[in-house]
């Protein structure tokens, strides 16, 4: 049979460049195709290239931390820092137990007067809430009185009895001016204290016809231009000032004991603060030396590029007059070697007085703020005579020339507790708190997230109607349409408020971290991320249901199975695999997160207390991402902070790599089931 001569219309053969050729379009014997083909490998590859020079420059910048955060360690310790340092961890505990005591003591007082002190909260409260609503108004009526101050002044000074009249003249006018807008403004103050809002911000509780409308009307009373209180609150502050009087005479024992913590405290306090110069003098000295080169030769550079005689003799002279000595290191930590001898006979004497105070502290406070402070001063006890025990061997054994192994640079940073920058003292930089903020931030999202992506994902796949189908999985895929700022906003505005408010309900009071004392906390950051995780989970988690084969299905419902026990004792087990490689990839999604967290959880850089159990929750924190943001764009390139910040985004490169790694290997095994 003869083969039919292709034709115009003809497809392409597999092999011959297709239509493109037949037209001739060709450059050294490529064709279109080639070209497309050769132009996605090319941009594939390009990007793979990128990619790895950005982790190339971001390990290398990275790595380089570490040689710098040893130099600095290194000169911590040539100065005498170290040394200072370990004696004012020693008067940070005893702060921390004198405090503590200190706080036990004045709530005890101040229990005696919390009616009074409530209801005084309360009336400030309103003051200020109507204050900024009525801000123009308020200050136009304070210049006012300020005016008729000044006009009284001068009808004082005044001795013409002609100016003095006129003078008077315009007091008046000015007193009924007066007059009148405080009439005004109290008229509209009257219309805001009517509405209920203002006593729900501002009075726990909802407060009695009587109690309302006595501040009611103190608080009408209380307008610029009048001096005096209103008599109901002078009352309520003579009573209170009389019932702590009182309460303060019958804990006249429980004050004496506090100022004799106080009074233990301030010898090592003082030796801490001659200890504070003699180590900042070092550290200047030092630094004054290592930056010297430097110095020499932008002055001589500088010489070289001028052409005036007189200014160039100058320059090589400054040059010349440069100190390149290194500083004697001995000579300069003499006086810290000296100060062992005092240091042993001022914590003998702390430890004897401190024990006798502690001692003498109540056993049984009335009040529960005096319980919990009087126990948190107790254990911060504890903790004094074990860092002393630690830090008495620490300073007699310190020596500044020991040399530091290079390890001390990582476990520093990794271990660290402070993160400490543009500090006058020293720089620390501590990984721990912000590890730990990250870490419980994505802990709460995941907590709140994968209930409901997980849920939501079964029941969407296996459970709902097509029409449901269509309504539900687009509304919670769109949610990753929202900006993160946005969010970020609505966590500022809207819900880290609404949470506060809720947590000043009493009958609420139960619940651990309730009152909050912040809006932006771990809890309003978790709560956030957990809504911009939940679509990243979801999605997932419907496709590796989605992939179980229908198979399984049907064999279980031929088998006698109900629907919901096919679902989830035959289809999640099977999709198991799948499901927690959605976990993981959220995770990723929420450790990486920057924006929302920067905005809404408090940028508190300290551990989290975790001794509030479930509570820490509501603390503040900061996080990795966090301080990246916050932090790159104020810090000069190459310095030893920039350097820091880079290799807390390597840690983070780490971390999500490791997430992705696991979540692929995960999935793998899914597909092989």
């Amino acid at each position: 049979m003869k083969e039919q001569e292709p034709t115009a219309d003809a497809p392409s053969s597999p092999t011959g460049g297709g239509i493109f050729q037949r037209r001739g379009i060709s450059l050294f014997g490529l064709g279109l195709q080639d070209f497309i083909r050769y132009f996605f490998n090319g941009n594939a590859s390009l990007a793979i290239i990128i990619l790895v020079l950005i982790c190339l420059f971001l390990a290398r910048e990275a790595v380089l931390f570490f040689p710098d955060h040893h130099h600095e360690l290194t000169v911590y310790r040539k100065a005498g820092q170290e040394y200072v340092d370990y004696i004012k961890q020693e008067v940070d505990v005893y702060s921390q137990v004198y405090s503590k005591a200190n706080i036990a003591y004045y709530a005890e007082v101040n229990e005696t007067s919390k009616g009074e002190d409530t209801i005084l909260t309360a009336f400030r409260g309103l003051q200020s809430s109507v204050e900024n609503k009525l801000k123009r108004p308020w200050e136009k009526l304070e210049d006012a009185a300020d005016d008729l101050e000044d006009l009284q002044d001068d009808l004082e000074d005044e001795e013409d009895e002609a100016r003095r009249t006129a003078l008077s003249a315009e007091v008046n006018q000015a007193k009924a001016e007066l007059e009148k807008q405080q009439g005004q403004l109290r008229s509209r103050m009257s219309e805001i204290l009517a509405d209920d809002e203002i006593w729900k911000e501002n009075y726990k509780g909802r407060p009695e016809k009587e109690m309302r409308e006595k501040l009611t009307e103190a608080t009408l009373h209380e307008v610029p231009g009048v001096e005096d209180d209103h008599p109901y609150i002078e009352n309520l502050k003579s009573t209170s000032s009389q019932k702590k009087a009182e309460a303060a005479e019958a804990l006249v024992e429980f004050k004496s004991t506090v100022k004799e913590m106080q009074d233990a405290g301030r010898p090592i306090k003082d030796f801490l603060n001659e200890l504070r110069k003699v180590g900042s003098d070092n550290r200047s000295e030092i630094v004054k030396f290592s930056t010297a080169f430097g110095r020499r030769d932008a002055l001589l550079e500088g010489a070289g590029k001028t052409q005036d005689p007189d200014a160039k003799a100058a320059k090589i002279a400054q040059a010349e007059a440069v100190n390149i000595v290194e500083p004697d290191y001995d000579r300069l930590n003499q006086p810290l070697y000296d100060s062992r001898v005092k240091y042993r006979e001022l914590i003998p004497k702390l430890e004897s007085d401190m024990a006798a105070a502690m001692a003498s502290l109540p056993d049984n406070p009335k009040t529960q703020s005096g319980q919990e402070n009087l126990g948190f001063s107790r254990a911060y006890y504890d903790d004094l005579e074990n860092v002393v025990d630690e830090n008495s061997e620490s300073i007699e054994n310190w020596n500044h020339e020991k040399p530091l192994p290079w390890w001390k640079a990582i476990t520093a940073f990794v271990c660290g507790k402070d993160w400490i920058t543009n500090s006058s003292w020293h720089d620390f930089f501590g990984m721990l708190p912000l590890f730990t903020g990250s870490l419980l931030i994505s802990a709460i999202a995941l907590g709140i997230a994968v209930p409901f992506s997980i849920a939501a994902a079964i029941y969407v796949n296996q459970i709902a109607t097509v029409r449901e189908q269509n309504i539900v999985k687009p509304a919670i895929e769109f949610i990753q349409a929202i900006p993160s700022v946005v969010l970020g906003f609505f966590g500022i505005l809207v819900l880290g408020e609404s949470l506060r408010n809720l947590s000043q309900v009493e009958a609420l009071s139960w619940i651990p971290g309730f009152p909050m004392s912040e809006r932006l906390n771990m809890l309003t950051a978790g709560l956030l991320l957990a809504f911009m995780a939940v679509p990243t989970i979801f999605t997932l988690a419907e496709d590796a249901l989605n992939n179980i084969p229908k198979a399984l299905t049907e064999n279980s419902l031929a088998m006698g199975a109900t629907k919901l026990q096919t679902v989830f004792r035959v289809i999640v087990p099977t999709a198991f695999s799948g499901i927690v490689a959605a976990i993981l990839l959220g995770f990723g999604r929420v450790i990486g997160e920057t924006m929302v967290v920067l905005l809404v959880a408090g940028n508190k850089i300290k551990i989290p207390d975790f001794t509030e159990g479930i509570g820490v929750v509501t603390q503040p924190a900061h996080t990795m991402t966090g301080i990246i943001a916050q932090e790159l764009g104020e810090v000069d390139q190459g310095s030893i902070h920039w350097r820091a910040l880079f290799m807390i985004g390597m840690v983070l490169f780490v971390i999500s790599l490791l997430v992705n790694f696991s979540a692929q290997k995960v999935l793998k095994k899914f597909q092989k089931i």
